[in-house]
């Protein structure tokens, strides 16, 4: 798929910025309305009595605007503490510490980045913390081309603190012919060996000379599903932004992306997210909120009129091919045909051509030599109907190397021949997963 290309820099090819919108909230607190008390006074039954001296009225005027002032007091106190304990007032519990007018001070909340217990739900601060210390600058520099000697930087994590680091395989040029250093989270550098590639997978892992490094915690990525929260942890642009955070959720999974048109493209389902990822991202780590690495950062949809389309390894397949590659240094049993192709879509059937993968290059070690040629179009593969590569691929799957496979094979009409349709019989090849 020309939109989707891989997000390290490569050697010998050129090397986001996010908005956030949070909408603001208020402290939750309303002042109580307070109203004006004013004591209720029963009438009392009228007596008549004798006059008395107007001292003695002043006397008990005095005495009823005395009570009366106290009854407003009282009232008005009463009425405060029943608007505060129903929620008015702004203690941090909502509850007083008994004391009449002594309350607990409101503290501004401070994020907590302490990590807990293994198995425990985190914050996006906890969780950088937890995963940023595992996340490695990888630098590749082509040294076979001294004239146009360049570079490319790309992510990486640790596997092992023993100096076991996985990347992407485009990151280091798909090769072990370029030198290849690792920058860690503190600033160290190490030489780094290629302790092996695949191509088809675009995985690669590196061996630096070192211990006790902070090693990653690999999650299982078949437990995710629509909607999850998950971070993106990388050097997007290089060094110069190294450990940058971005958000997302998981936007689709088990999604099929032909990156290129050669054979050894991954028919593998991936992880699709709308966390930002940039080049230099490639090889860095897509994580849970657990703090778990779900995913292997390794392209994007960059066409124009597409945005948040990022496509992630998924762990689970990341630890079986990573274990073949520091056994191996390859894939252990996988097979291939050795050419390259590219699928011919369903839009030329009125012409008479049908639907399938044409065979664009042969390698020189491949069996369809002198049986097929450039432009036959591969439709059928042991009976089933090919349309795409993974289709192909998934016949392929339960072959060894050494196995053979029936292909139906198009040729079209040429100005010498008429078109014609005959099957082959191709003996299969032990795919090692690198461009050696």
């Amino acid at each position: 798929m020309n939109n989707q290309i891989p997000n390290g820099t490569l050697p010998n090819q050129a090397s986001g910025y996010r908005q956030t919108n949070p909408g603001t909230t208020g402290n939750g607190y309303a002042p109580a309305v307070q109203q004006q008390v004013r004591p209720v006074q029963q009438p009392v039954p009228y007596t008549a009595q004798p006059q008395k001296s107007n001292g003695g009225k002043v006397a008990v005027a005095i005495v009823a605007v005395v009570v009366a002032a106290l009854l407003i007091v009282f009232g008005c106190f009463a009425l405060f503490r029943a608007g505060y304990s129903s929620g008015g007032g702004s203690s941090t519990d909502g509850k007083r510490d008994g004391s009449a007018f002594s309350f607990n001070e409101v503290e501004t909340p401070k994020t907590d980045t302490t990590v807990g217990e293994a198995g425990e739900l985190l914050t996006p601060a906890q969780v950088a913390v937890k995963v940023r210390p595992s996340i490695v600058s990888v630098i590749t520099v082509d040294n076979v081309n001294y004239m146009n000697s360049q570079s490319g930087e790309g992510s990486g994590i640790i596997l092992r603190s023993d100096g076991y680091i996985v990347t992407n395989s485009h990151v280091i040029g798909d090769s072990n012919k370029y030198e290849v250093s690792v920058i860690t989270s503190d600033g160290q550098t190490y030489d780094a060996k290629v302790v092996g590639f695949d191509v088809r997978s675009d995985l690669a892992v590196l061996k630096v000379d070192a211990t006790g490094l902070p090693e990653c915690e690999l999650g299982d990525s078949s437990q995710l599903v629509l909607g999850d929260y998950v971070m993106a942890i990388g050097n997007p642009g290089g060094r110069q932004f190294a450990g940058s955070v971005t958000l997302g959720i998981v936007s689709g999974v088990d999604r099929i992306i032909d990156t290129d048109n050669t054979e050894s493209t991954s028919a593998m389902r991936y992880i699709q997210t709308d966390a930002a990822i940039n080049p230099g991202n490639s090889g860095g780590a897509l994580v849970n909120m657990y703090g778990q690495v779900i995913g292997i950062n390794t392209s994007k949809i960059a066409a124009t009129g597409y945005e948040g389309m990022g496509f992630a390894i998924p762990s689970s397949k990341v630890k079986e091919i990573v274990t073949d590659l520091i056994d191996y240094g390859y894939v252990e049993g996988r097979v291939k045909l050795g050419i390259t192709c590219v699928t011919i879509s369903s839009a030329y059937e009125s012409q008479g051509i049908p639907a399938g993968l044409q065979i664009y290059d042969i390698n020189s070690d491949s069996d369809m030599n002198g049986k097929v040629q450039k432009y036959d179009i591969i439709t059928h593969a042991d009976g089933k109907r090919i349309t795409e590569l993974s289709q192909l691929q998934d016949v392929m799957f339960e072959k060894k190397a050494g196995d053979t496979i029936k292909l139906t094979i198009f040729r079209p009409e040429t100005r010498t021949s008429r078109s014609e349709t005959f099957d082959v019989e191709i003996k299969l090849l032990k795919d090692t997963g690198t461009t050696d």
